[in-house]
């Protein structure tokens, strides 16, 4: 058996060598298996990254082995029934962290970015794509904010030239301020703004048609604009729907003028500073010619039948305080110079000559028909005051907010149309007439006390009227003529 195995190797290496057939390709052992030298490139390529992944791999099983070693396994939780989503309100609200290491990006770069690393979307209008609206949107805000800040700080001077028929020569020409809804504002340190422009002007008169002091009460304001005025004596006021008083809350003492008893703190500082109180008519002579301001609330009052009423009543009065009675020594100080005002209504009325102008102070500008009754009325068949030639007013502010191509937004007046919304620029603002009665209204200096909502001016700023008295007509009247 071992010989016939010896045999049979020594038979395989004596082989004889083979001898390839004609055509055939001989290959060499070492070309099918050459060395690692050999290998071909992409697969050497191939072998180093799954080498080098298994690298970086390694230390991350490691770790979670740690941790899942670590951490004991969570009990497997029931099977319940599927939950109804919470409202919009309670959800999580999902904050897109920055990834670590990624840059950080500035505010342009994230306005523009698109997809899911914008943090605002960009919005189409009229096939056009904005990016940048937000900004653009801080940009008209502040651009806003600040024009609604240089509106309310300057000041604007109107000009306007009133025909007066039958002006008196000494007249022609005279100029007057008006000025209203001051509020409490100061225009500049101790109102220099205010004093620096009313300063610069050339006037006759101011006339201050209330709402100078406002809610708040604090007259100073108003006192520091007529303490740098160079002639206070000039200044003719009134009292403003928003004003304190005119009365004081108490009684001051029983001796001294009945004004100082009974006036209001304001009212008295005005005028120990120069200015003038209108509350009754008051004639200011002019040359040889008078001019006549009154307080609008007295022009349908029936001179002679309003002084006996508030004479009884002071009669009455007097006799409660010698029977002894605390309400009526309360009120006479009140009630006798009410009696005062209306004994100057009566003086008045009986003095007024034809040839004397008639200017009559209102804060609110009465309806169409107050001032069509007023003009009803004849001095000298009756005992009412005639019709003035002009009548000034203020408290619409001109609508505080103004659009636009529009005009005002809203005055606090149920009897204008559509109860104030939206008004006609002739019924707030600027001169219109009455039959033949012509009334100007003041945009004035401040907001509207009446309207809360409307704290500033918007496209609307203070406004200082300049009123020129003249006996010619305008241009327009002579055409049509």
């Amino acid at each position: 058996m071992a010989d016939s195995e010896n045999k049979e190797r020594e038979g395989r290496r004596a082989a004889p060598p083979v001898t390839p057939r004609p055509g055939a390709t001989v290959r060499d052992e070492a070309i099918l298996y050459g060395d690692e030298g050999d290998l071909p490139r992409r697969r050497k390529r191939r072998e180093a990254r799954k080498a080098a992944e298994a690298a970086a791999e390694a230390p991350r099983e490691a770790a979670a082995a740690e941790q899942e070693s670590a951490t004991p396994e969570p009990e497997k939780p029931a099977r319940r029934a599927p939950s109804v989503a919470p409202p919009k309100s309670k959800r999580k609200r999902i904050v897109r962290q920055r990834r670590p290491g990624a840059p950080r990006r500035g505010i342009f770069e994230l306005m523009s970015a698109t997809g899911s690393d914008s943090i605002v979307k960009p919005i189409h209008i009229f096939g056009h794509e904005f990016r940048f609206w937000p900004v653009v949107l801080l940009i008209i805000v502040a651009l806003l904010i600040s024009g609604i800040v240089l509106n309310n700080s300057n000041l604007n001077v109107a000009e306007q030239t009133v025909t007066v028929v039958g002006l008196p020569e000494d007249m022609e020409g005279y100029r007057i301020i008006v000025l209203s809804d001051m509020n409490g504002r100061r225009f500049g340190d101790v109102q220099s703004l205010l004093l620096r422009t009313v300063n610069g002007l050339k006037y006759d008169a101011i006339f201050c048609l209330g709402d100078m002091v406002g809610k708040d009460g604090d007259a100073e304001p108003f006192f520091e604009f007529l303490e740098g005025l160079r002639s206070p004596e000039k200044v003719y006021f009134i009292c403003g729907d928003s004003d304190p008083g005119p009365f004081a809350d108490e009684v001051r003492g029983t001796s001294g003028p009945l004004s100082q008893l009974v006036l209001a703190d304001w009212i008295l500082g005005a005028i120990q500073r120069g200015a003038n109180y209108v509350d009754a008519p008051t004639a200011v002579t002019i040359r040889n010619s008078t001019l006549w301001l009154t307080p609008a609330t007295m022009l349908n009052l029936e001179a002679m039948d309003t002084r006996e009423t508030w004479k009884n009543q002071t009669e009455q009065e007097e006799d409660g305080v010698i029977s002894g009675i605390n309400e009526d020594y309360a009120t006479l100080p009140v009630t006798t110079y009410r009696y005062q005002l209306a004994q100057k209504l009566y003086d008045a009325q009986r003095t007024m000559g034809l040839s004397d102008v008639h200017i009559s102070l209102a804060h609110e500008r009465p309806s169409d028909e107050f001032l069509y009754t007023v003009e009803d009325h004849d001095p000298a068949a009756t005992r009412y005051l005639g019709a003035p030639e002009l009548l000034l007013a203020g408290h619409y502010c001109g609508g505080v907010w103004r659009l636009p191509y529009i005009g005002a937004l809203f005055v606090p007046d149920r009897t204008l149309p559509r109860n104030g919304w939206f008004p006609a620029d002739s019924s707030i603002v600027g001169l219109s007439s009455v039959g033949d009665i012509q009334v100007y209204i003041t945009s004035g200096l401040s907001n509207n006390g009446s309207v809360p909502l409307m704290p500033f001016r918007m496209f609307n700023g203070p406004q200082i009227s300049v009123l020129t008295l003249t006996a010619t007509l305008p241009e327009n009247m002579l055409e049509a003529g």
